[in-house]
This record gives C-alpha cells, sequence and structure tokens, in this order.
C-alpha cells in the first residue's frame, strides 16, 4: 500500500483552500507506489493528483523536482505539472509532511 499518511476531511478542506481548485468532488489513496502516499483527488476544475512526499525523500530536494517537472511540461513534454496556490506556491505542508498537488495526466 502506498498510502503512509492518512488525510482527513477537515486537514484536507484547509489544505485545498489555498488554491484555486473549486469544489471537493472526490478524494481515494492510490494503492500503486512505494515511496510517497498518493491521492487522486477531484475537483470541480478537473483530476490531479496529491502527494505527501513521506520521510525517505530529502526536503531539500524538492523545489528542484518539481521546478524540473513545471520546466519539462512547459517545454511540451507529457509530464504532470505542479499546481501552485494562491499564494504562488507549489509545495506546501499537509498531516506533517512536504505536498504538492500535480495535474493529472
Amino acid at each position: 500500500m502506498a498510502v503512509y499518511t492518512e488525510v482527513g476531511d477537515e486537514s484536507l478542506a484547509a489544505f485545498l483552500a489555498e488554491y484555486e481548485l473549486g469544489g471537493l468532488v472526490a478524494f481515494r489513496g492510490i494503492a500503486e507506489g512505494v515511496e510517497n502516499s498518493n491521492y487522486a483527488l477531484r475537483t470541480t476544475t478537473g483530476d490531479y493528483i496529491l502527494t505527501l512526499y513521506e520521510k525517505r525523500v530529502d526536503p531539500a530536494e524538492l523545489p528542484w523536482f518539481l521546478g524540473l517537472m513545471e520546466h519539462l511540461a512547459t517545454r511540451g513534454l507529457s509530464c504532470p505539472r505542479p499546481v501552485h496556490g494562491r499564494d504562488g506556491a507549489a509545495l506546501r505542508t499537509l498531516c506533517g509532511r512536504r505536498a504538492a498537488i500535480t495535474t493529472f495526466l
């Protein structure tokens, strides 16, 4: 199972309030994967992936990693694009873990 950190309804609602993604329609854990907690997120504006980066990930590397994703997507490669919050930040904290929302391919 690849959901190591459970996200409660209240925590998710507060987290999503930082974005302009519309209302929550559906939210479920994704069992595939071994490194991070991943969730399929559907809002009234579309489908997304919410990732909580677990303890094995170096938080100092995350801005570079998200920046690379954005760089590649901007240049036409088929890769997820980080979603920025109202304040322009793509990387946040949720349930004590660094977290980001990306577009769904």
